[in-house]
């Protein structure tokens, strides 16, 4: 291997990583209490490259607004229902 294949792997590995940080920084977003006013928050994480720092200041921030398990709507037995419905499944 070459020093150009080597850092070009590296480049490729970095790029994997930072959109693996993404992904997961969004899916931590979809369940925060700030998924309706993030203040901007998925707009950095989409479109910009943050720092080290950042990334920590940003998971932080997510984690610590993260909705309970009990926070979530649940269904509804009509809902329920309606969805047993649609999908074919007779109860």
């Amino acid at each position: 291997m070459s020093l150009d294949e080597f850092f070009d792997s590296l480049e490729a590995d970095q790029h994997a990583r930072q959109e693996q940080l993404k992904d997961y920084a969004l899916r931590l977003l979809e369940t925060s209490t700030m998924r309706d006013d993030d203040e901007g928050l998925e707009e950095e994480i989409i479109q910009t490259q943050p720092t080290p720092e950042r990334w920590r200041e940003i998971f932080q921030r997510l984690q610590l607004n993260q909705l309970r398990c009990i926070d979530f709507t649940g269904w509804t037995k009509t809902e329920f229902n309606q969805s047993y419905k649609k999908h074919g499944i007779d109860n």
